[in-house]
């Protein structure tokens, strides 16, 4: 049986509430009596009460001046009230009740059939009400139990994308480790002028190890988009420029594939863009169109100017993309699969990275197939405009002839040996006096007795982190400007935040291809200051 519901029962004649009970009995009911307002309105502060049946005419408090002190309060406002009567009713007193909060109205002597159909009404009206009330409570309880959850999965999701992130940092750090002396190596047998079969054995040994650094800058850089931590070094350039950038950069892969690239490029259109990530798109997108071209395959790319930007188009003649794979190209690890594509290596991240530095530009990548085995078209559109880079800018940049030669002293402070070795080997090929220490105390000592003019300091140190020791190393009271560099497998956005914090010049991430390397010492060797 369901709970009985509370019906209040108000008159000033014991024997009317008599009355009223023998019409209403009922298991579904629970009736209350009240002899009068003050009792009425006590009653109902301690009951849950689904009608009122009440009484007109009493002494004291009189049926109408109760019913508007019940709808004066919030709580018992919408509680129906049933006004019961022995006299007949002028028009005028029937409002005045309605008005006061009245439902309805009865003449004594009640017609017990009418009265007990009335307040089934009534009755029924309560508890769905309140089985609603219990629902909505319900569905608020069970709301903030799933926002309590989803809150949790939220902290969860960050927990593991900090997690992911920090373990892309260390996962970076850890392979470049042992790049670095193999980049410098490699650049140091490759100078040596080895024997033909040794040579392209080496040639094939460096591109392999410049395909395993772009993929972990790919990793890295995800890493930072999807962190919103990577920044563009906007400035004015030649879209030309960049472009040939990237051609250069890709040259070795394609050549090994005996691919040819035919390339028309205008070169009056200029744009404020990061030329390094610019050549990066350009980059991803050609060491795609080789991947998937045949050997010997030709690929087209022609820089023009559309409308107030520049359109950069990249086509190759390769095995297509089928047409319900097209908007997939550019999601995250995503691989085209189809004829001639099983073979492909790749991480499905070069070109949904390319896209979204595209719109980082405010530009878009865009792709063009007309199916397996057709070929593809990628479209790069940046905003640009037909002029010249500005006298100031860093393309336009002369180096300074020296006055006289000099040869710098460089400190090598570096706890990986095996690197440390390859490194000074290659500075003192290039004719830098080069020394080495193995650990932050070992450098400053080194530091003191050799005075050096550059530091080239790792910073993973076993007796103290590097940015301890440039900190130490400013504090010295040296009569010259020391150079500080990190080198270092630590990339990420605060990393070279903290370096730069610490103190030092230059931050470059193993491994440092040795022509940024010695671009730099060169150029400080020639008396370039530091921009």
């Amino acid at each position: 049986m369901p709970e009985p519901i509370d019906i209040l029962l108000v008159d000033d004649e014991p024997r009317n509430l008599d009355a009223l009970e023998a019409i209403l009995t009922d298991p579904g009911y629970r009736l209350i009596r009240a002899g009068g307002g003050d009792e009425a309105l006590r009653l109902l502060l301690e009951n849950d009460v689904a009608a009122i049946v009440l009484d007109i005419r009493m002494p004291g408090v009189s049926g109408f001046e109760l019913a508007q002190m019940i709808k004066g309060t919030k709580r018992f406002r919408q509680i129906p009230i049933l006004f019961l009567t022995a006299h007949m009713m002028e028009d005028q007193d029937i409002v005045a009740g309605y008005g006061a909060g009245a439902v309805d109205y009865l003449t004594k002597p009640l017609n017990p059939v009418v009265l007990r159909h009335k307040l089934a009404v009534f009755a029924e009206l309560f508890r769905k009400t309140r089985a609603l009330a219990e629902l909505n409570a319900t569905l608020e309880e069970r709301v903030k139990e799933r926002t309590a959850m989803l809150e949790q999965s939220e902290a969860a999701l960050r927990v593991a994308a900090k997690q992911k992130d920090e373990f892309l940092a260390t996962l970076a750090h850890e392979l470049r480790n042992p790049l670095a002396p193999l980049r410098m190596g490699l650049d140091l047998l490759l100078r040596k002028s080895p024997p033909e079969d040794s040579k392209r054995t080496l040639s094939v040994m460096n591109r392999q190890l410049d395909h395993m650094v772009r993929l972990i800058d790919d990793l890295l850089d995800v890493a930072r988009i999807s962190g919103g931590q990577l920044s563009l070094k906007k400035e004015r350039i030649n879209v030309a420029a960049a472009i040939q950038t990237a051609l250069d950069t890709c040259r070795p892969f394609l050549e090994q594939r005996s691919q040819k690239v035919a390339a028309e490029l205008d070169e009056s259109l200029v744009s404020w863009a990061d030329p390094t990530r610019l050549a990066q798109i350009v980059g991803n997108v050609l060491h795609n169109a080789s991947k998937f071209s045949p050997q010997g395959g030709q690929i087209h790319v022609t820089l023009a100017s559309a409308g107030t930007g520049a359109r950069v188009t990249v086509m190759d003649s390769g095995i297509g993309i089928p047409a319900e794979q097209l908007p997939r190209v550019f999601e995250m690890f995503t691989r085209v699969e189809g004829a001639g594509s099983s073979g492909q290596s790749g991480l499905g991240i070069g070109l949904a990275l390319s896209r979204r530095l595209a719109e980082m530009h405010n530009g878009t990548l865009t792709v063009h197939s007309a199916g397996p085995g057709q070929g593809s078209t990628f479209t790069l559109t940046i905003p640009a405009e037909v002029g010249s880079p500005q006298p100031g800018d860093r393309t336009n940049e002369s180096v300074r002839a020296p006055a006289s030669p000099r040869r710098l002293r460089v400190l090598i402070v570096e706890d990986n040996r095996d690197a440390a070795e390859v490194l000074a080997l290659s500075l003192d090929i290039r004719g830098y006096h080069a020394t080495i220490a193995h650990t932050g105390a070992e450098g400053l000592e080194l530091l003191l007795s050799t005075r050096p003019q550059v530091v080239l300091c790792d910073i993973g140190l076993p007796d103290m982190d590097g940015t301890e020791v440039c900190r130490r190393a400013r504090a010295l009271d040296l009569d010259y400007r020391l150079v500080m560099v990190a080198l270092t497998g630590w990339g990420m956005k605060a990393d070279l935040e903290r370096t730069r914090a610490s103190g030092f010049d230059r931050h470059l991430v193993k491994p440092v291809a040795p022509e940024t390397l010695f671009k730099l010492l060169d150029g400080l060797d020639q008396g370039v200051p530091l921009a």
